[in-house]
């Protein structure tokens, strides 16, 4: 897995847990490992890299039959902090494995992960700009729900708010453009 942070004085930091320094850190007798990326405690414990082993024990092994499969289980392993809750003021960009994960907006983090999700359930696949999608997100949760402020996962609720205003002086300004055009194909 490779996380890579974007910051706003353009630094970028790198992880890749395939280049761990040792050959074998959680041990010899690790044949999985676990990666979590805890983006729930971003706010306030920064942002964390948890790596977890699952481990052979030889005696749950010497007692399985030999028609079953011996179990290997889950041991905590070691957690790597990423980002500090003082640097995730400045992150405008957490990329897991090539995939956004996490964008400033507005001034504030969201959850692109949440977001997706949420936006491919209601308004399909687009090539759409993320403004956009959020926009045609909120629009979309409004007719579905009846709520005038719908909750867009991942979004806080002022910059959806902020987005849509733009978005309609977009829309306006687009129209006042065509009756122009409209006016002066007139007289061709």
């Amino acid at each position: 897995m490779i996380v890579k942070i974007t910051y706003d004085d353009k630094r970028l930091d790198v992880f890749d847990t395939a280049t761990f320094t040792c050959p074998a850190p959680l041990g010899k007798q690790n044949m999985l490992t676990n990666f979590e990326v805890r983006f729930d405690e971003m706010g306030t414990e920064g942002l964390w890299l948890a790596a977890h082993s699952y481990r052979i024990d030889d005696s749950t092994a010497s007692n399985t039959e030999a028609d079953e499969v011996p179990i290997a289980r889950r041991k905590k392993g070691w957690r790597f902090l990423l980002s500090s809750s003082e640097e995730l003021d400045h992150v405008e960009l957490v990329v897991v494995d090539g995939e956004a994960i996490i964008k400033r907006v507005c001034g504030e983090l969201v959850d692109l992960q949440s977001f997706d999700e949420k936006a491919y359930e209601c308004i399909g696949a687009s090539s759409k700009g993320l403004h956009e999608r959020i926009c045609d997100l909120f629009e979309y949760l409004q007719r579905f729900t009846g709520e005038t402020e719908p909750v867009i996962p991942g979004v806080p609720r002022h910059v959806a708010r902020q987005l849509l205003a733009a978005c309609v002086n977009a829309e306006s300004e687009e129209e006042a453009e065509e009756e122009w055009g409209d006016l002066d194909e007139v007289g061709w």
